[in-house]
């Protein structure tokens, strides 16, 4: 399961991809800047209707997925590094290349 604080730095990522302030984000979703910035830092907690709200105003999904899903898709493997899923992936566009 991810974390709070990991959601919270997920957050944090693409707010600055996106070139938006704190202040910015904070206005567009309707809450304090300082709620913002304690969530992005792990030391606040929102409340889920919140968190969609900033999902939203950052172009983001939000996904409830089987563990065993989760492990197969994992982000956080190395870049270019092969996971379960890419690899089922890939021989899949081959068997159908084959056929």
């Amino acid at each position: 399961m991810v974390s709070l604080p990991e959601i919270g730095a997920a957050i944090r990522r693409a707010r600055k991809q996106r070139k938006l302030s704190a202040q910015a984000l904070a206005a567009l979703t309707g809450m304090h800047r300082n709620t913002l910035l304690a969530f992005e830092t792990g030391r606040g907690n929102l409340e889920l209707v919140r968190l969609l709200a900033l999902c939203e105003a950052l172009a983001l999904e939000l996904e409830l997925v089987p563990r065993a899903v989760a492990a197969l898709r994992r982000a956080d493997a190395p870049e270019g590094a092969a996971t379960e899923l890419t690899e089922r992936v890939g021989w899949l566009m081959d068997a159908g290349r084959h056929r």
